[in-house]
């Protein structure tokens, strides 16, 4: 039954957007949910890494997550555990992987960690916790690059555990897929292919990823002031440059968001944003989700007036939708 619920509502997804409906007649497919915006490390194009003070810090309660999960079970394919913080510092994390994975939901479920504050009891748990995607954030081949963006890790640490994390999803029989995401920007870019070399050494696929000028910044503010201001960290290499140096303009930008008919994204106190590109700051929220019903934020005035922008239909009401559109959806792929 939750199947079909699903098949049915990704049919709606399509309809919605391609019939230009401002009210959403789906529900979202994809849902993002912050276990925690803490994190052990100072990762400096990030607003958490920097200490971002617009936002409160905190870790998503159990007990409200399952409530979370128990609204979105008829409609969601994929639930996203991590957004603005280190998943792994909830120690609740384990368990809100086993919920979503749990039948008859079956929610297909992915993270991403950095793996160096990762105990071997929480090895074991998200190795037969049903997830199926674990991807673990490593921009560096050696710890001199490592730490230039990683700040306050360890490279040595994170290789051990990612040893361990192999070695316990053959134990267990896992179906769990591990993957390096790898970062470049212009401090690493010249040991892609050594990391290619360590990935192929370990056995695991990697991700090659191109920097973003800003992870909050980018979104709010036009291309060219952003490369102006963190330049710095764009690879020399156009190969890995999603931004033209010599313009100071995105080599490809996104011609329409789908986003605010496909997902949603809710951060550790409720507060709902529509997509986990947008920092968490409670001026863009759309609802909160411990305030009132989903459905009532997702068909809500803010909403409404997002997917109008989108589709440019007149509309008066200011969203974070409309100033990501004007710089050129900078947090989205191309397409």
């Amino acid at each position: 039954m939750f199947e079909l619920h699903k098949k049915i509502n990704r049919f709606k997804i399509k309809l919605g957007y391609h019939l230009k409906l401002s009210k959403a007649i789906s529900m979202p497919k994809l849902i993002t949910v912050e276990p925690t915006n803490h994190c052990n490390l100072k990762c400096p194009l990030c607003p958490t890494g920097v200490g971002d003070t617009s936002v409160e810090y905190g870790l998503f309660d159990l007990e409200k997550y399952k409530k979370v999960v128990d609204i979105f079970s008829k409609w969601a394919q994929t639930i996203q555990l991590f957004s603005w913080g280190e998943p792994i510092l909830n120690k609740s994390f384990v368990e809100m992987i086993r919920y979503a994975s749990q039948s008859p939901y079956n929610i297909r479920s992915v993270t991403s960690v950095n793996l160096t504050v990762t105990n071997d009891e929480q090895i074991k748990g998200l190795l037969t916790s049903n997830l199926d995607a674990l991807h673990v954030s490593i921009d560096g081949a050696t710890q001199e690059v490592y730490e230039k963006y990683r700040v306050g890790g360890n490279l040595e640490t994170v290789f051990n555990n990612l040893r361990k994390l192999i070695a316990a999803k053959e134990l267990y029989n896992s179906d769990t897929k591990i993957v390096w995401d790898f970062i470049v920007m212009r401090q690493n870019e010249h040991q892609v292919e050594e990391a290619k070399k360590i990935a192929n050494d370990f056995g695991i696929p990697i991700n090659i990823d191109c920097v973003r000028t800003h992870l909050k910044e980018d979104t709010l503010n036009p291309t060219d002031k952003m490369i102006d201001t963190y330049g710095k960290w764009l690879p020399k290499n156009p190969q890995y440059n999603n931004y033209n140096m010599d313009t100071k303009k995105r080599n490809q930008s996104m011609t329409f968001c789908k986003s605010p008919w496909m997902e949603t994204a809710i951060n550790w106190n409720g507060d709902v944003f529509p997509c986990s590109c947008v920092h968490t700051e409670e001026k863009d929220r759309m609802g909160n989700i411990f305030e009132q019903s989903f459905e009532e934020i997702w068909n809500g005035e803010k909403y409404v007036s997002a997917r109008k922008e989108l589709l440019g239909q007149p509309n008066d009401v200011e969203t974070i939708c409309r100033t990501c559109k004007k710089n050129g959806y900078p947090g989205r792929e191309a397409g």
